[in-house]
């Protein structure tokens, strides 16, 4: 199915109806000029980047520390504080469209593009922890014992052992969050209503009703939207693997 998008984004309404599944006639850019510049994708597509980029970061920053607290510690509320996020894992995100609405309405943030970092980030924490606190819980328990011996403090125990051996996880996490929160619809369209704000799924849904006799150019227009995806797939599919195989046994 992509290969014939993609071949069909080189090609005219002409050569689309002629022979749809024959390669291009010519090599041109001309629909991805079109969609880039005059369809305004560019700007959706560095909105796309900025939200999932920024929510990456903050889902990571809190899920790592939040993980490492359950994973490494004994406490009484520790089984509570698990419990509230695997009850997250069951919670569908859409069921929760209305409040989130009303509260980024009264906080102000309706048509801001922090409303849907902040969104993306918190509906992959539970998912974040969940696997991070598994893979963090495989970590000898001899490396801290040894650490607190020498003098070492939690927050520089987690900062220069636990936060490295991690990573692995952390990295699995971090290509996940970030192609969950690119593709995400639902709250980017209800969130956010100014043109120049909206990421790259609303703005192609919009640009296949302002252009929808146009199919070359709504393939190059779905073309860009998926080439990020498809390559951090291609490139880190061994990477997602790893770290989800990693963080599954204890050892």
């Amino acid at each position: 199915m992509f290969a014939w998008i993609f071949a069909g984004s080189f090609k005219n309404n002409r050569e689309i109806f002629r022979s749809p599944f024959a390669l291009p006639e010519r090599l041109s850019f001309e629909n991805y000029i079109r969609a880039w510049e005059s369809a305004n994708m560019h700007a959706y597509f560095w909105n796309s980047i900025l939200v999932s980029t920024a929510s990456v970061i903050l889902t990571l920053a809190i899920a790592s520390m939040v993980s490492y607290v359950i994973a490494r510690f004994t406490f009484r509320g520790n089984f509570w504080l698990w419990g509230m996020f695997v009850i997250g894992l069951a919670i569908p995100m859409q069921s929760l469209l209305l409040p989130t609405f009303l509260k980024m309405n009264s906080l102000g943030l309706r048509d801001h593009l922090l409303s849907l970092i902040i969104v993306s980030g918190v509906f992959a924490l539970p998912k974040s922890v969940f696997v991070l606190a598994g893979f963090m819980r495989t970590i000898p328990a001899v490396l801290e014992e040894a650490a607190i011996v020498d003098g070492c403090s939690y927050w520089r125990m987690f900062y220069k052992i636990i936060l490295p051996l991690s990573m692995p996880g952390i990295a699995t996490l971090a290509i996940l969050d970030f192609i969950g929160a690119w593709n995400e619809y639902v709250y980017a369209s209800v969130l956010i209503s100014s043109d120049h704000l909206r990421t790259l799924p609303i703005g192609l849904a919009n640009f296949r009703g302002e252009f929808s006799s146009e199919y070359g150019l709504i393939c190059a227009g779905i073309t860009i939207t998926m080439i990020p995806v498809v390559l951090v797939y291609v490139f880190f599919q061994e990477q997602i693997v790893k770290g989800l195989v990693s963080g599954s046994v204890k050892g």
